[in-house]
């Protein structure tokens, strides 16, 4: 009964504080309602939040932009503050870029972008190609 309890007075809190439509894309996207400050947000729309006062190794989190997100999203300086490497937030004075650090890129796999061999075979299945011929008479 306390799980319940628990659940209506954070989703109550989180009605007051970020509203109904916030509180339903965190249902949405999170399956919880979270109440916290809002830290950054990335270059992706990303954007990220903490409350210090929530249990310890989940008081932060993310709130990605796409619907359909994945972990590799997450630009590696943001990553390393969301799993507490460091408690300083990513900005351009407090990560030095290094010359030969290319730009993250999230995962294409499944996708038009997957990488796709070159194949110099001819394939043994044809599909087919339907047409539509004239009737006759």
């Amino acid at each position: 009964m306390s799980t319940w309890r628990n659940s209506l007075i954070s989703t109550y809190q989180s009605l007051r504080a970020n509203g109904p439509f916030k509180t339903f894309k965190y249902l949405l996207t999170l399956d919880q309602t979270r109440v916290g400050k809002h830290v950054g947000t990335d270059y992706l729309g990303n954007e990220y939040y903490e409350n210090r006062d929530d249990i310890v190794l989940r008081d932060r989190w993310v709130l990605f932009k796409k619907w359909n997100y994945d972990a590799t999203q997450v630009p590696p300086e943001w990553h390393q503050w969301l799993h507490k490497i460091t408690d300083d937030v990513p900005s351009e004075k407090t990560l030095p870029k290094q010359f030969f650090v290319t730009p993250s890129v999230e995962n294409v796999t499944g996708s038009r972008g997957a990488f796709r061999t070159y194949n110099t075979t001819t394939p043994k299945i044809n599909p087919w190609n339907g047409g539509v011929k004239q009737r006759e008479g």
